[in-house]
Protein backbone atom coordinates (compact mmCIF):
# COMPACT_ATOMS: atom_id res chain seq x y z
CA UNK A 1 0.00 0.00 0.00
CA UNK A 2 2.79 2.23 0.77
CA UNK A 3 3.70 2.34 -3.06
CA UNK A 4 0.07 2.99 -3.70
CA UNK A 5 -0.55 5.86 -1.62
CA UNK A 6 2.98 7.77 -3.11
CA UNK A 7 1.49 6.92 -6.69
CA UNK A 8 -2.01 8.18 -6.03
CA UNK A 9 -0.27 11.74 -4.81
CA UNK A 10 2.00 11.58 -7.32
CA UNK A 11 -1.03 11.63 -10.25
CA UNK A 12 -3.59 13.66 -8.11
CA UNK A 13 -1.23 16.08 -7.73
CA UNK A 14 0.10 16.50 -11.68
CA UNK A 15 -3.91 16.52 -12.68
CA UNK A 16 -4.40 18.81 -9.99
CA UNK A 17 -1.10 21.34 -11.24
CA UNK A 18 -1.46 20.60 -15.36
CA UNK A 19 -3.59 23.66 -16.06
CA UNK A 20 -0.64 25.69 -14.09
CA UNK A 21 1.94 24.58 -16.77
CA UNK A 22 -0.58 24.61 -20.32
CA UNK A 23 0.18 27.46 -21.80
CA UNK A 24 3.84 26.84 -21.30
CA UNK A 25 3.79 23.28 -22.94
CA UNK A 26 1.09 22.23 -25.35
CA UNK A 27 2.03 18.88 -24.34
CA UNK A 28 0.00 19.20 -21.28
CA UNK A 29 -2.88 19.88 -22.80
CA UNK A 30 -3.26 17.09 -24.96
CA UNK A 31 -2.38 15.02 -21.92
CA UNK A 32 -5.18 16.64 -20.51
CA UNK A 33 -7.89 16.17 -23.27
CA UNK A 34 -6.91 12.10 -23.45
CA UNK A 35 -7.48 11.78 -19.80
CA UNK A 36 -10.20 14.16 -19.50
CA UNK A 37 -12.62 11.31 -19.93
CA UNK A 38 -10.63 9.02 -17.48
CA UNK A 39 -10.97 12.07 -14.78
CA UNK A 40 -13.52 10.85 -12.74
CA UNK A 41 -12.36 6.83 -11.94
CA UNK A 42 -8.82 8.87 -11.62
CA UNK A 43 -10.59 10.98 -9.03
CA UNK A 44 -12.69 8.28 -7.45
CA UNK A 45 -9.26 5.72 -7.26
CA UNK A 46 -7.26 8.20 -5.21
CA UNK A 47 -10.11 8.95 -3.16
CA UNK A 48 -10.47 5.34 -1.79
CA UNK A 49 -7.09 4.58 -1.90
CA UNK A 50 -6.70 8.32 0.11
CA UNK A 51 -9.53 7.12 2.35
CA UNK A 52 -8.33 3.57 3.03
CA UNK A 53 -5.00 4.33 4.01
CA UNK A 54 -5.84 7.32 6.28
CA UNK A 55 -8.18 3.98 8.24
CA UNK A 56 -5.81 1.72 7.99
CA UNK A 57 -2.85 1.17 10.98
CA UNK A 58 0.54 3.44 10.02
CA UNK A 59 3.78 1.63 9.25
CA UNK A 60 5.55 3.21 12.85
CA UNK A 61 8.40 1.12 13.33
CA UNK A 62 9.18 3.39 16.34
CA UNK A 63 9.51 6.92 14.80
CA UNK A 64 7.32 9.22 15.91
CA UNK A 65 7.69 11.81 12.83
CA UNK A 66 6.85 8.64 10.12
CA UNK A 67 3.27 7.93 10.91
CA UNK A 68 2.44 12.04 10.66
CA UNK A 69 4.49 12.63 7.63
CA UNK A 70 4.77 9.57 6.16
CA UNK A 71 1.21 8.13 6.56
CA UNK A 72 -1.36 10.88 7.57
CA UNK A 73 -0.41 13.71 5.56
CA UNK A 74 0.45 11.49 2.12
CA UNK A 75 -3.55 10.15 2.79
CA UNK A 76 -4.87 13.37 3.37
CA UNK A 77 -3.54 15.31 0.15
CA UNK A 78 -4.56 11.81 -1.16
CA UNK A 79 -8.35 12.11 -0.30
CA UNK A 80 -8.35 16.04 -0.93
CA UNK A 81 -6.94 15.44 -4.75
CA UNK A 82 -9.39 12.63 -5.28
CA UNK A 83 -12.21 14.83 -4.16
CA UNK A 84 -11.20 17.79 -6.50
CA UNK A 85 -10.41 15.72 -9.41
CA UNK A 86 -14.52 13.87 -9.02
CA UNK A 87 -15.85 16.96 -7.62
CA UNK A 88 -18.19 17.37 -11.09
CA UNK A 89 -19.02 13.33 -10.54
CA UNK A 90 -19.89 13.67 -6.98
CA UNK A 91 -22.20 16.21 -7.41
CA UNK A 92 -24.08 14.14 -9.75
CA UNK A 93 -25.19 11.87 -7.49
CA UNK A 94 -28.64 12.31 -5.63
CA UNK A 95 -28.86 14.72 -3.13
CA UNK A 96 -24.86 15.70 -2.58
CA UNK A 97 -25.46 19.45 -4.41
CA UNK A 98 -26.26 21.93 -2.16
CA UNK A 99 -24.46 25.50 -0.27
CA UNK A 100 -21.79 22.84 1.37
CA UNK A 101 -21.03 21.25 -1.96
CA UNK A 102 -20.79 24.48 -3.52
CA UNK A 103 -18.53 25.81 -0.87
CA UNK A 104 -16.25 22.58 -1.12
CA UNK A 105 -15.60 23.33 -4.64
CA UNK A 106 -14.88 26.90 -4.42
CA UNK A 107 -12.31 26.45 -1.83
CA UNK A 108 -10.76 23.07 -3.83
CA UNK A 109 -10.05 25.33 -7.07
CA UNK A 110 -8.86 28.10 -4.55
CA UNK A 111 -6.23 25.92 -3.06
CA UNK A 112 -5.90 23.83 -6.53
CA UNK A 113 -2.58 24.34 -7.09
CA UNK A 114 -0.91 24.64 -3.61
CA UNK A 115 -2.71 21.34 -3.31
CA UNK A 116 -1.23 19.59 -5.88
CA UNK A 117 2.40 21.11 -5.52
CA UNK A 118 1.88 19.27 -1.40
CA UNK A 119 0.28 16.10 -3.04
CA UNK A 120 3.30 15.83 -5.42
CA UNK A 121 6.01 16.93 -1.95
CA UNK A 122 4.33 13.97 0.30
CA UNK A 123 3.99 11.68 -2.28
CA UNK A 124 7.83 11.62 -2.97
CA UNK A 125 8.64 11.96 0.78
CA UNK A 126 6.46 8.38 1.64
CA UNK A 127 8.36 6.90 -1.10
CA UNK A 128 11.54 8.24 0.35
CA UNK A 129 10.40 7.80 3.96
CA UNK A 130 9.81 4.18 3.54
CA UNK A 131 12.52 3.36 1.07
CA UNK A 132 10.01 2.31 -1.73
CA UNK A 133 11.70 2.48 -4.73
CA UNK A 134 14.97 4.12 -4.36
CA UNK A 135 17.00 2.32 -1.78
Amino acid sequence: MVFFLGLVCLIGGFVMIMPLFMEKHPTLKIIDEKISSYKIIIGLAILIIGIITFIVPYHGRGKPLIPFLGDLLPAVFAMITGLFISIEFLETLKGVKGPFIEKLKNGLKKYQFPVGFGSIFFGLLHWFIFKVIFF
